[in-house]
């Protein structure tokens, strides 16, 4: 039972690990956290018969109350900010983390450690394969400066959009000293974007005094 414990602390580690590289608030502590209670869990599913001769105990329905409490969780990590929707990644790392403790709860270990490695073997080398042959879903900033507060954000949106930009979230910024506007628009850029079209594009809307595009 320790070794179980053990190990379902390491897979949570592993698991929890590339979401702390990559800055997400899901992260170590959490994955452990998961794992290592979903086994917990499990174990003790599996042995209360034996310790009680007179209990009657289903392992499969202890672990359906398990599914059923990790989806609240994962939904809780999914984030609708804006247009933008994140954490997506995050709540599959959840369940991903739930169903690995529960394998080794119930004494899977081969297949758990197997899952591991596939997870994040996938978590590391697709990320870097979708940004080198789908370069147009690379998330980009786009950072608009306006002379002046009396921009129409629906029209200078739709003219992102009409060039082919995706856009997935808006911020605003203004200084109250200042007689500008910063807009940072997070959007998905296609290959043929021509940034010079963009721009004087842009100018119709209002008076554009800077513009920057940022991966």
């Amino acid at each position: 039972m320790a070794l179980r414990i053990l190990l379902s602390t390491i897979a949570g580690f592993v698991i929890g690990f590339e979401r702390k590289i990559h800055l997400q608030n899901v992260g170590l502590r959490t994955h452990i956290l998961i794992c290592l209670s979903t086994t917990v869990i499990m174990l003790t599913s599996l042995y209360i018969p034996q310790l009680y001769a007179s209990a009657k105990s289903d392992p499969s329905r202890i672990a359906a109350q398990i599914v059923s409490g990790i989806g609240f969780l994962g939904g809780g990590a999914i984030l609708h900010q804006g247009l933008n929707i994140r954490g997506l990644n995050s709540a599959a790392t959840i369940w991903t983390a739930a169903g690995i403790g529960m394998a080794i709860g119930c004494g899977m270990i081969a297949v758990a450690f197997l899952a591991v490695f596939i997870s994040v073997l996938l978590m590391f080398t697709l990320e870097w394969f979708e940004q080198k042959h789908f370069p147009a879903e690379q998330i980009k900033h786009l950072e608009l400066i306006f002379k002046n507060d009396m921009i129409n954000i629906q029209l200078l949106s739709q003219e992102l959009k009409n060039r082919g930009l995706l856009i997935t979230n808006v911020d605003f910024s203004k200084e109250l000293d200042e007689k500008q506007i910063r807009i940072i628009y997070t959007v998905k850029v296609p290959d043929t974007l021509d940034i010079s079209n963009l721009v004087e594009g842009i100018k119709f809307i209002g008076n554009l005094e800077k513009i920057k595009l940022k991966y």
